[in-house]
């Protein structure tokens, strides 16, 4: 009976790899790809509450290597987060390197008292709460925060970046802004 047990665990821990490796693929396939039309065309809010599209945000910042946080005011490390992400913007202050803050709050007056407590420069955005199933879709999102970067082009150059504190994530920005 203990052998039973014993395959029955293994075959099972041998499926969990192979299908975290399948996501994993699918996301490297993200790499160098732009954006699909779905998630282009996702609303966002702006602080004084306009609408715009992601794709005209994208359009705007062409040039720079983007830095895309999702977040949520209530979301306890996105906001330990945050003073690493200050750091890597010191750190890139004088190049062209952009911060994007997605939030994914659902009500505007707590994302507005979010970004008052963070107090961070950078894009900020909150996303329409029924266009990110597009993001959340297709960057496998399973919580936030959560992290990506886009080349100088607007293409995804990588679909899970380091997070704030990982002091890979400068190499990285550096390697894309290099291309």
């Amino acid at each position: 009976m203990k052998q039973v047990y014993k395959y029955s665990f293994i075959l099972i821990l041998f499926l969990l790899i192979a299908i975290l490796n399948i996501s994993a693929q699918k996301l490297n396939q993200l790499k160098g790809t732009q954006f699909p039309k779905e998630v282009k065309e996702v609303k966002l809010y702006t602080e004084s509450g306009e609408t715009i599209l992601f794709k005209k945000v994208l359009k705007e910042l062409k040039g720079n290597v983007i830095y895309l946080d999702f977040w949520a005011s209530w979301c306890g490390p996105c906001i330990r987060e945050m003073s690493h992400s200050k750091n890597v913007q010191d750190y890139f202050k004088d190049k062209k390197v952009v911060f994007i803050y997605l939030s994914t709050d659902i009500e505007n007056k707590k994302w507005l008292n979010g970004l008052k407590r963070i107090n961070i420069k950078g894009y900020h955005y909150r996303i329409n709460p029924e266009s990110k199933i597009h993001f959340k879709n297709l960057f496998k999102i399973k919580g936030i925060p959560y992290y990506a970067l886009i080349d100088k082009k607007g293409n995804i150059a990588d679909p899970r970046a380091k997070w704030p504190r990982e002091e890979r994530l400068l190499k990285d920005i550096e390697d894309i802004l290099k291309k």
